[in-house]
C-alpha cells in the first residue's frame, strides 16, 4: 500500500513539474515539431501535446503557460492558429486561414495575428475570439512594454506610394490609431510592406525591412533603422527577407544582420553589424564564406552558421556549415561530420542551442561547459529555400520573462 502511495505521488510530482515553467525555471524549454505534430520539452523530459495533426510555428507566450501554433493549413505558411495551455492541458482554436506573423504580447498573454489585412488581439484571461484593432495592416510587432503595437500599411494601393507606420494603442474601450511615421517610397519603388520590427535594448531604436513585391523580395529587401521618436530614418543594406537575419545586441545600440542580394544562401552573404546612431559597419564574414544563420552571445561576442561559398551545384555537393564563434578572433566550435550541417544557433541559459542536419533528418544540440550533446532528436525538417533553412517552423526555444522583442 506505501508502494502505491510513493507511486502516485512520484507520478504527481512529476506531472507538476514538467506542467509548471516556475519549477523548472533553469531548465531549456523547447516546442518542436516530431513527426508533425507538436512536442514540448523541458530539461530532459518530453511531451507529446497533439496527435496526428499537422502542426508547424509553435510560439511560446512571454510567461511560458502557453504556445500557439498553426495546424491543418495547406502549406507551413497558414493554418487554423491554436492555443495551447500547459497548465490545464487543454486546446483552444483561434480562427481560420491565419499567417504564421502571429505573435504573443512581450508582457501578458496576449496574441496578435493578422486575417487577411484585418489585425487581431486576443486576451486569453477574457475570450478566445479576439477582436479586431485595425485594418488594411500588412505587418505589425508588438511594442516593448506591450500596451500597444506598431503597424505598417501603404498609403495607397499605388505601388510606390508610401509606407505608413502607426501606433494602435489598447487598454480602452475602442483601441487608439496614431501616425508615428511615414517611410518615403521612390517613384522607381516597389516596396508594398514591411517585416516585423525590433526595438533596440533601451527601446530607442527600431530596425525593419522595406519588401517589395514578391519576386523581387526574393533576391533584396532594404534594412532601416528609425529612431524610436520618429526623428532619425536611414536605409542601411540589402539583404534577403528572413527577420531572424537581423537581431539587436543583448545591451548596446548595434545591430547584427546577414546582408547580401541574390536568393542563395551559399553565396555573397556577409554578417556585418552597425553601430548607431554613426552607423558605422563592420564585416565579419572572410573572404570565400558565406554566413547563413548568427545568435548574439553577449555584446562582443556572436555565433555564426558558416559554410564555405558556393554555386547552386548538386545537392549532394553542396557545403553544409558548421557553427563559428565571432569576434575580434574567429574560431570554429561545433564540429558536424562532412555529411552534416549546423543552422540556427540559440544563445539561452548559458548554452549553445543549434539544429543539426543531414537534409534527411534534423537533431538539436547543446553545448555546455561538458562539451555538445543531442539534447532532441528527430525533429521534422524545416521547408528550405537556396539553401536557407527556416528552423523557426518546427522550433521554438523559450526565453523567459522580460527578453522583450529585440
Amino acid at each position: 500500500m506505501l508502494k502505491k502511495v510513493l507511486l502516485i505521488l512520484f507520478l504527481v510530482f512529476s506531472i507538476i513539474s514538467f506542467n509548471s515553467p516556475v519549477n523548472a525555471e533553469n531548465s531549456l524549454k523547447a516546442a518542436f515539431i516530431r513527426g508533425n505534430d507538436l512536442w514540448i520539452k523541458v530539461g530532459d523530459k518530453e511531451k507529446r501535446i497533439t496527435a496526428g495533426n499537422y502542426v508547424r510555428y509553435p510560439k511560446w507566450s512571454y510567461d511560458g503557460h502557453w504556445v500557439a501554433y498553426l495546424k491543418g493549413g495547406e502549406s507551413p505558411y497558414n493554418g487554423d492558429l491554436w492555443l495551447y495551455n500547459i497548465k490545464i492541458n487543454k486546446h483552444f482554436k483561434v480562427k481560420s486561414n491565419i499567417t504564421r506573423d502571429f505573435q504573443w504580447s512581450p508582457r501578458e498573454n496576449k496574441i496578435g495575428f493578422l486575417k487577411g489585412k484585418d489585425l487581431f488581439v486576443l486576451n486569453t484571461a477574457t475570450s478566445f475570439l479576439g477582436s479586431q484593432v485595425a485594418a488594411n495592416i500588412e505587418n505589425f510587432s508588438w511594442q516593448p512594454d506591450g500596451k500597444g503595437l506598431l503597424t505598417s500599411s501603404k498609403e495607397s494601393e499605388k505601388l510606390n506610394s508610401d509606407i505608413i507606420l502607426s501606433k494602435v494603442l489598447l487598454g480602452r474601450q475602442k483601441p487608439l490609431v496614431k501616425h508615428f511615421f511615414t517611410v518615403p517610397v521612390g517613384e522607381n519603388e516597389l516596396y508594398i510592406s514591411t517585416s516585423q520590427f525590433k526595438w533596440s535594448h533601451d527601446r530607442k531604436w527600431i530596425s525593419f525591412l522595406m519588401v517589395p513585391t514578391a519576386s523581387l523580395s526574393a533576391d533584396s529587401n532594404m534594412l532601416c533603422i528609425l529612431s524610436s521618436n520618429g526623428q532619425a530614418f536611414k536605409r542601411v543594406d540589402e539583404m534577403l527577407n528572413y527577420e531572424e537575419w537581423f537581431q539587436w545586441g543583448p545591451a548596446k545600440h548595434t545591430l547584427g544582420y546577414i546582408s547580401g542580394i541574390g536568393r542563395e544562401a551559399l553565396k555573397n552573404k556577409q554578417l556585418k553589424t552597425v553601430c548607431v546612431p554613426d552607423f558605422h559597419r563592420v564585416v565579419h564574414t572572410p573572404k570565400g564564406y558565406a554566413d547563413r544563420d548568427f545568435a548574439w552571445k553577449n555584446n562582443d561576442i556572436l555565433y555564426a552558421s558558416r559554410s564555405k561559398e558556393s554555386e547552386l551545384v548538386d545537392v549532394n555537393e553542396r557545403p553544409l556549415p558548421s557553427i563559428f564563434e565571432v569576434s575580434k578572433k574567429q574560431r570554429q566550435v561545433t564540429f558536424p561530420s562532412k555529411k552534416e550541417g549546423d543552422f540556427a544557433p540559440q544563445f539561452l541559459d548559458r548554452s549553445l542551442i543549434w539544429v543539426r542536419t543531414d537534409r534527411e533528418k534534423a537533431n538539436v544540440f547543446v553545448s555546455r561547459n561538458s562539451g555538445e550533446e543531442l539534447w532532441i532528436r528527430d525533429i521534422t525538417l524545416g521547408t528550405w529555400y537556396y539553401e536557407k533553412w527556416h528552423w523557426d517552423e518546427v522550433l521554438d526555444l523559450y526565453e523567459g520573462m522580460g527578453i522583450g522583442n529585440r
